[in-house]
């Protein structure tokens, strides 16, 4: 495999695991659970739908940010230093916070284009739903990293991959409403 796909993959670790941040909270902190969208209409469907709330967005913002610095660790300690495309110790960890937040709002635009085709909120949408959260996580973190986009693109079949294994993973141990 490429080292630069290597190296991006690494990259948005972070993503990843702010992306899966949403379902391990479920049914905590209640004083998160409101829409995002604020129970919002556009053309009498809703902007995004209950299932975007603030729980998930500051959920896996604090998650990409939490995954960050345990990279920044990792690199400091001298491990994994050739999967790093930055320097940790050099590089903010408003860079963590901005792969988690750009996360959840890759999720909710995503969200806001399946409401307008009439997709209902927790039906699947293969591709861009496993897609949706690099792409935020990408256009967020560009600002102070972008990963060259030859490999950003190489690793979209892994990450939609890996997303499918996660989801069924997820929906087996019920806590996802649908096996993709």
């Amino acid at each position: 495999m490429n080292h630069d796909v290597l190296q991006t993959l690494w990259f948005f670790v972070p993503a990843y695991l702010a992306n899966m941040a949403p379902v391990l909270v479920q049914g905590h902190f209640a004083f998160l659970d409101r829409p995002l969208d604020g129970g919002r209409m556009l053309w009498g469907e809703r902007l995004l739908g209950a299932h975007k709330t603030w729980r998930g967005l500051v959920a896996g913002t604090i998650v990409g940010l939490a995954a960050f610095a345990v990279q920044r660790l990792v690199h400091q300690a001298g491990w994994l230093e050739a999967l790093a495309p930055i320097d940790y110790g050099a590089t903010p960890l408003a860079l963590g916070l901005l792969l988690g937040l750009g996360t959840g709002v890759g999720d909710a635009v995503k969200s806001f284009f399946k409401r307008r085709l009439a997709i209902a909120p927790g039906e699947p949408w293969v591709c861009w739903d496993q897609l949706d959260f690099m792409v935020g996580a990408y256009v967020f973190a560009a600002p102070i990293f972008a990963p060259p986009a030859y490999a950003f693109v190489l690793c979209l079949p892994i990450v939609v991959c890996g997303s499918i294994l996660v989801t069924i993973v997820g929906y087996e141990l019920g806590m996802k409403e649908s096996w993709i």
